[in-house]
């Protein structure tokens, strides 16, 4: 004879089963993928900020990129209290039903277990995309993007014309031009476009491809051209990565930076003690005259700056923990947290192609907060 109260938990533990797994099942998948965003999108930072304070203490920077993110799922079924209980039970309508009854209070739990695989990138393309300057084409992407097209100059170019963008520190203590000129041209230059009174462009010129600088009335014509040091307005002023030193019309020089060059110029952007970057053999700041920090202040002057203490922020998303100091950009800072979005556009446009890594991949299970 079967047993009744085998059948009525069979039977409840069925319709509960299923209509758990379509309510509570759908109503989790949002919230864990938005965890797996933030979780990566907070490694990605991390990984960043790690490898600019590494390039500030001249060491090498190590990339590693997730490979593969894995989710086991459990069903967990059980039911709670006292099953089986005799005597008068009320059937809904204040009348006593006589024998025994069941108090049946199933309990369903989702629980998901993540992994994420990383491993380290390697590859020719993919270290060449590090070390290659950025070309015109991935240039007028990030131009694009909606960023200050200010802080796109300022961040990827080291020469327009004769406009030189500081870069190493050497340039800041050792030679008399600094980057004034060429802030005061990009910075211009952001502006009109804002007003919608000039604008970049891609172009082909001599067959190769090239950024045209347009203006659209003589008033910023004449200013932009003044101040490239041409030898009259141009409406059109164009940017060639093959355009000799010596200014030629209205064809300039137009020399950019590698991403691995990006990195480590925002490098210079890292605050810390004398006595800290002391101790890692660098130069620090405090042994610099008054022109040569002026000069250096100037590098990164509102695109980029991580502060640094001895306790971890309270008021940062953005840090990280190196050699037992910490390193973070305020979340005030917007400037700051805009050029790291920038540098993971950069990154994503210029790594290149990524081969299968021979070293042990790495799996880390996501810790619940």
């Amino acid at each position: 004879m079967l047993n009744v109260k085998s059948i009525l938990l069979a039977l409840s533990g069925a319709m509960l089963v299923l209509t758990g797994c379509s309510t509570v099942g759908l109503g989790n998948v949002p919230k864990t993928r938005e965890g797996y965003n933030q979780a990566l999108n907070q490694s990605d930072n991390e990984q960043f900020l790690m490898n600019i304070v590494r390039l500030h203490y001249d060491k090498s920077p190590f990339f590693v990129g997730v490979d593969s993110i894995t989710t086991r799922t459990t069903l967990t079924y059980s039911t709670g209290g006292d099953d089986t209980k005799v005597g008068n039970a009320t059937n809904g309508r204040n009348f006593p039903a006589l024998g025994a009854f069941w108090n049946v209070q199933p309990n369903i739990e989702f629980t998901t277990s993540p992994t994420i695989t990383y491993s380290p990138l390697q590859g020719t393309s993919y270290i060449s995309g590090l070390l290659t300057p950025i070309d015109i084409t991935k240039f007028y992407y990030l131009a694009q993007s909606n960023l200050s097209l200010s802080a796109v100059f300022k961040l990827t170019v080291e020469q327009i014309g004769n406009q030189m963008n500081l870069s190493e520190l050497s340039d800041a203590t050792q030679f008399t031009y600094d980057n004034k000129g060429f802030n005061d041209f990009v910075g211009t230059l952001d502006d009109l476009r804002h007003s919608s009174r000039a604008g970049v462009f891609l172009g082909n010129y001599q067959k190769n491809q090239v950024l045209v600088v347009a203006s659209y009335d003589d008033a910023a014509a004449a200013k932009l051209s003044q101040l490239l040091k041409l030898k009259k307005p141009y409406r059109k002023i164009i940017l060639s990565r093959f355009a000799s030193n010596n200014v030629s019309g209205n064809v300039v020089k137009f020399q950019t930076r590698s991403f691995f060059s990006v990195l480590n110029y925002l490098s210079k952007g890292v605050i810390a003690p004398a006595e800290t970057e002391k101790g890692f053999g660098v130069a620090s700041r405090s042994s610099l005259n008054q022109q040569q920090q002026i000069n250096l202040a100037r590098m990164t002057d509102g695109l980029f700056q991580m502060q640094s203490s001895e306790s971890e922020p309270k008021n940062s998303r953005n840090k990280i923990e190196y050699e037992g100091r910490w390193y973070y950009i305020p979340n005030s800072d917007i400037n700051s947290k805009a050029t790291l979005m920038l540098v993971k556009l950069m990154y994503a446009l210029q790594a290149g192609e990524v081969t299968d890594s021979t070293w042990s991949v790495l799996n880390i299970p996501v810790a619940d907060e």
